[in-house]
C-alpha cells in the first residue's frame, strides 16, 4: 500500500482546506484543479456533476482542455462513451486502462475525436457518491509525454475522496437551500453543521439548532469573538475565513428568515469544522529519530500521564519508564515534558498569543479541536 510523505501530505492538506473555502459546486471544483495537477503530476482536468434525472454530465470545470472540445463531448461524445459508464460505477479511484486496455481504447471514436483532440492519453477517475447517487467526479488525464497513473495517484486521490465527497455534499445542501422557499427553514434548522443566518443589514442573526448548541459551549468573549468574525466573512474581509479550530463558508441567497416569510436578502454562514491531524506513533516515528516504545512513551506524556501511571500502562517499571524518557529528552534536546510537548505540537500547529482578554483561560475544548493524539 502506498504511504504519502510529508510534501504529499501538505498537498492533501492544503486541497481539503480550499474544499472548504467554497459553498457552489462548479467553483468548489475549478479551486482544487491546479492543485490535484501538481499533486498527481498530470497534464488535464474535467469535472462534471452528474444528472440524474437527464441522464447525463453537466456543469464541467476543467484546466487545460478547449471549451468546445468539451462542448462537443456534452453534445455528443458522453452519448458513445465507452469507458466513463464503467468508471462511474465504482466508487474508488480508478485508472482507465482498469476498465479497457489502451490499445482498445486508441481504437475507438471516443479517443481519436475527443481524448486525443486535446492529447489526453492516460486517464484515472474519481467519483463521489451520495448515497446511491452519483454527485460529482474528477477526471484526471496525462499527455503522451508522461507514463501512465499507477499505484501512487489512486491511493491519494483515495485519500482526498472522502472530503471531496463531503464538499459536494454540502454544496448540493446549500444549493437546495437557496433554491427552495417552502420547507427551506426546517431543512436548515435542521442541517449537521452549525450554521448562522444574516439579514441585509447584518444586524439580525439566526442560528440553526447545531448553532445554537456550539454558541452555548463558548465564553462570553468567545461568543462576541465568532461573531465578529461571522461579519467580517461576510464582508469578505481577508483572513476572516479561520476561527478558532473551525473555518467560515459564506452562501449568499434570498431565503426566508422565518418559516412563512416572504424570501429577503441574506448571508449564511456554515461553520465547518476543520480537519483534525491524529498523532500516533507512526507520525512521530516518521519525524523523529526514537523508538516505537519511545513513541507510545511520547504520547503518554503528552496525554497527561505520570511515570507511575505510564509504567502501569506499558507493564513496565518505573525505572525503566525513566530511563526511556531520560533517552527521549537526550535524543530530542530537551530537558523536560513542557518541551516535549512543545515540540511535537509545533510541528503541526503555530502558537499564538494575544486574542482575548488576558485574564480569560482559553477552554480545553477548543484547543482540543486542533489534534487528536492515540496511542495504540
Amino acid at each position: 500500500m502506498y504511504r504519502a510523505n510529508d510534501r504529499e501530505l501538505r498537498q492533501l492538506l492544503s486541497i481539503i482546506e480550499k474544499l472548504g473555502r467554497s459553498t457552489d459546486s462548479r467553483p468548489l471544483r475549478q479551486s482544487i484543479a491546479d492543485d490535484l495537477l501538481q499533486l498527481l503530476q498530470a497534464d488535464m482536468l474535467a469535472s462534471f456533476v452528474w444528472n440524474d434525472h437527464l441522464h447525463q454530465f453537466e456543469d464541467v470545470a476543467f484546466v487545460n482542455m478547449s471549451a468546445s472540445n468539451l462542448d462537443h463531448y456534452q453534445a455528443h461524445f458522453q452519448y458513445c462513451d465507452p469507458i466513463t459508464s464503467l468508471l462511474q460505477a465504482r466508487r474508488t479511484a480508478t485508472l482507465v486502462n482498469e476498465i479497457m486496455a489502451q490499445p482498445e481504447l486508441e481504437k475507438t471514436e471516443f479517443y481519436n475525436d475527443f481524448l486525443r483532440v486535446d492529447g489526453l492519453k492516460w486517464g484515472i477517475n474519481l467519483y463521489a457518491y451520495e448515497g446511491s447517487l452519483n454527485i460529482g467526479d474528477l477526471r484526471i488525464w496525462r499527455g503522451t509525454a508522461r507514463p501512465p497513473f499507477g499505484e501512487r495517484e489512486v491511493a491519494l486521490l483515495d485519500m482526498l475522496s472522502p472530503h471531496f465527497t463531503n464538499s459536494l455534499v454540502n454544496a448540493r445542501s446549500l444549493a437546495d437551500l437557496r433554491g427552495k422557499v417552502s420547507g427551506w427553514h426546517d431543512m436548515w434548522e435542521h442541517h449537521p453543521n452549525a450554521c448562522f443566518i444574516l439579514g441585509g443589514d447584518l444586524l439580525q442573526t439566526h442560528q440553526n439548532e447545531a448553532a445554537r448548541a456550539l454558541y452555548q459551549t463558548l465564553l462570553p468573549w468567545e461568543q462576541q469573538s465568532l461573531l465578529n468574525q461571522i461579519t467580517r466573512q461576510v464582508k469578505g474581509v481577508p483572513g476572516a475565513e479561520i476561527w478558532e479550530g473551525y473555518r467560515l463558508s459564506v452562501a449568499k441567497g434570498t431565503q426566508p428568515l422565518q418559516p412563512g416569510q416572504p424570501g429577503q436578502p441574506c448571508c449564511m454562514v456554515q461553520i465547518n469544522p476543520r480537519s483534525r491531524l491524529v498523532i500516533d506513533r507512526q507520525w512521530i516515528l516518521q519525524r523523529f529519530k526514537i523508538t516505537a516504545k519511545e513513541s507510545d512513551i511520547c504520547l503518554w506524556i503528552m496525554r497527561g500521564l505520570s511515570d507511575q501511571q505510564i509504567a502501569e500502562h506499558a507493564l513496565l517499571s518505573i525505572w525503566t519508564v525513566r530511563t526511556h524518557i531520560k533517552s527521549i529528552f537526550a535524543k530530542l534536546g530537551i530537558t523536560c515534558r513542557s518541551e516535549l510537548t512543545h515540540l511535537i505540537t509545533s510541528t503541526i500547529a503555530e502558537i499564538q498569543v494575544g486574542r482575548g482578554p488576558a485574564n480569560q483561560q482559553v477552554k480545553p475544548a477548543l484547543n482540543a479541536r486542533v489534534a487528536s493524539i492515540t496511542i495504540e
